[in-house]
């Protein structure tokens, strides 16, 4: 039983240090749905991609698709993210998709007026956010 387990230990343990380090996220602010796109009708997705610093700091952020309302607006939001530090002093690679849907209805005083869903197990991290359409100001 000894000899089988030192080998199976040796094995283990040296997979761990084999496996790509990976940072979770730790704090981030609530992705918000920027007014001006909400009364200009605006959604769509965003796709973002960042580094990861040793500190757990976000770095190098670049929004690769989606409307430019959109994108500074989810650029300001990821800047704002912490992570726990990668397992090593690395840069790791991350993707965000940030989705930006108008649901059908109008703003009420009993409803929140924008909801996010976060979906943080996958290997992409993605945020939906869901806005009622601010119709106030809004002329057609």
């Amino acid at each position: 039983m000894r000899r089988i387990s030192i080998p199976l230990l040796l094995l283990l343990s040296i997979s761990s240090f084999a496996a790509e380090p990976e940072p979770y996220l730790k704090s981030a602010s609530s992705p918000f749905y920027p007014p001006l796109a909400r009364q200009a009708r605006i959604g769509g997705k965003v796709t973002l991609h960042f580094s990861v610093n040793e500190r757990g700091e976000t770095s190098d952020v670049e929004a690769t698709s989606g409307h430019k309302m959109l994108r500074d607006a989810a650029i300001e939001n990821i800047r704002s993210w912490k992570f726990w530090p990668p397992r090593c002093a690395c840069r790791v690679e991350r993707e965000a998709v940030l989705i930006y849907v108008l649901s059908g209805g109008q703003a009420r005083a009993e409803m929140p007026t924008v909801t996010v869903k976060w979906f943080l197990k996958a290997p992409v991290i993605r945020a939906e956010i869901d806005a009622a359409p601010d119709l106030t100001q809004w002329q057609p």
